[in-house]
């Protein structure tokens, strides 16, 4: 059995960040292809049948001097639907159109459907850079338990404009320099980026610089007007509630089999199943990297003790999550500690004289949270939407599957939050998220993938602190300013 690591020193990490950030800001290639795998936030308001099922598909994008536009092949992995976008700049950037293409997964085209406009706009090459984005930090993604098995990528941030402390995450191969996911706060698409921008999490595992023959020639045949108009119709495909709609009223579809979805991403399955869902061990370590409302992702470390009885708890420490949203730095710790008592939440900061974290003040999290129980999953009614086996892209070996699990959270007051967590057949896990629609930041943690899984993890009751207990003598309680809802690293 593995024990948890020490707390990392926030001047290492500090160190780390700055000496780790790229000489450039990222760009997207002049052309580009992605297979896509997209996550939808919780709680929207969907006319579509099963709104929280994942989609598949090819998203091509041309930006040069002479067009932009960008094409999307979206395959409802449940409803077992296929539907075609084309999205197209004027030359002079100044409007942006869409267009319905009546197709089918073979690509034989009957008919353009449009132009109908919309406000998203085509990314350049220099997207990232137009729009300020901010060095994240360096972790690795898909790491299926172990972080010496993931796949390194640089993080940036897009700052949400109009907010000073939140924006939407994109990490990049770091062999490559290839776009790998697109992490959205905001259910709004504020970038206005087509699809990319639309849903929660926009996975990417494959990317290449080039488009296909059969997007050229649509591109070609849009420009010299070769397109039926549909008078009435209107949807911008801004947002995901955009795509839902247009989805379950669609100008045209066609259907689409399991052999298409595998051209999609190999190894991929859709379904709907309880069976077999994991559960955390009663004694769990993990280490990992959480994105919040902040401008970096926080260095995470989760100690986890349930013995059935009262001295049940859990440690959950992030070190760049401070006080003020937007204003985190590697000097700034806050833990949260629970028990069957309740929460509480002791904030440190660094202290460069003593070299080491000294209790700054106790905060008083907005709501408390309840400590798990190992089959937290299973209680929360999550269901199991898909599959996949043996592909690299996702972190997996051959013999290796991924379950892409989704949970229903009712917090009240019409809000219906939806959480993600991938876990390995074996009960390792990969991430956990919680995407909400209606109030995307309802709460300050967002996403955490797990570097480090350890199950049956060497802890007991010594591996815990909480100098803000009950028992002990408390600083001054400081209300924090956010809202701390907790189901990110720990789910109630």
């Amino acid at each position: 059995m593995s024990g948890p690591n020490p707390i990392p020193a926030g001047p290492k990490i500090e160190a780390d960040w700055r000496s780790n950030k790229p000489a450039s800001i990222p760009r997207l290639p002049p052309s580009w292809t992605a297979t896509v795998l997209l996550t939808p936030f919780g709680d929207s308001i969907s006319p579509l049948t099963n709104p929280t099922q994942l989609i598949v598909g090819f998203v091509e994008s041309s930006s040069t001097a002479k067009e932009g536009w960008l094409r999307a092949r979206l395959f409802l992995t449940l409803n077992k639907r296929y539907v075609d976008f084309f999205f197209v700049q004027s030359a002079d950037a100044e409007r942006c159109d869409w267009y319905w293409i009546d197709t089918n997964p073979a690509g034989d085209v009957k008919s353009i459907f449009g132009p109908f406009p919309t406000t998203l706009q085509i990314p350049p090459s220099q997207c990232f850079e137009m729009a300020g984005a901010r060095w994240g930090n360096v972790y690795p993604l898909m790491c299926a338990g172990d972080a010496e098995r993931g796949i390194a990528c640089d993080h940036w941030v897009v700052p949400t404009p109009g907010f000073k402390n939140h924006g939407t995450w994109f990490a990049f191969r770091k062999e490559t320099a290839d776009l790998f996911r697109v992490f959205a706060l905001d259910s709004n698409n504020p970038l206005m980026f087509p699809i990319l921008g639309s849903f929660y999490m926009t996975n990417l595992p494959t990317f290449t610089h080039s488009v296909s023959d059969g997007s050229k020639s649509l591109a070609e045949r849009i420009a010299k007007g070769e397109t039926k108009a549909r008078a009435g119709y209107w949807n911008p495909l801004v947002t995901q509630e955009d795509i839902h709609r247009a989805m379950a009223f669609p100008l045209a579809d066609a259907a689409h089999t399991p052999d298409d979805i595998a051209a999609v991403i190999p190894g991929f399955a859709a379904m709907q199943s309880t069976e077999n869902l994991p559960r955390w061990s009663d004694r769990t370590y993990i280490e990992g990297w959480t994105t919040g409302t902040d401008f970096i992702p926080y260095v995470t470390r989760v100690c986890y003790l349930w013995t059935g009885s009262k001295d049940s708890k859990q440690q959950t420490v992030f070190i760049g999550f401070g006080t003020v949203p937007g204003q985190g730095n590697y000097l700034q710790r806050r833990d949260t500690c629970l028990d069957t008592s309740g929460t509480v939440q002791p904030y440190y900061q660094w202290d460069a004289a003593a070299n080491d974290w000294v209790l700054s003040t106790c905060l008083t999290p907005n709501p408390p949270v309840g400590l798990p129980k190992p089959d937290w999953l299973a209680r929360d009614e999550a269901v199991i939407v898909g599959q996949i086996r043996g592909n690299p892209n996702f972190g997996l070996a051959e013999d290796q599957t991924l379950n892409l699990i989704a949970g229903r959270l009712d917090r009240g007051g019409g809000e219906l939050a939806i959480f993600w967590v991938w876990f390995l057949e074996n009960g390792d896990g990969m991430l956990f998220s919680e995407g909400n629609y209606l109030n995307p930041l309802s709460h300050n943690l967002q996403l955490i993938d797990y570097n480090h899984f350890a199950q049956n993890a060497a802890i007991t009751q010594n591996t815990f602190s909480n100098p803000c207990a009950p028992a002990s003598k408390r600083h001054t309680a400081l209300a924090a300013a956010d809202m701390v809802r907790g189901h990110l690293t720990i789910p109630a």
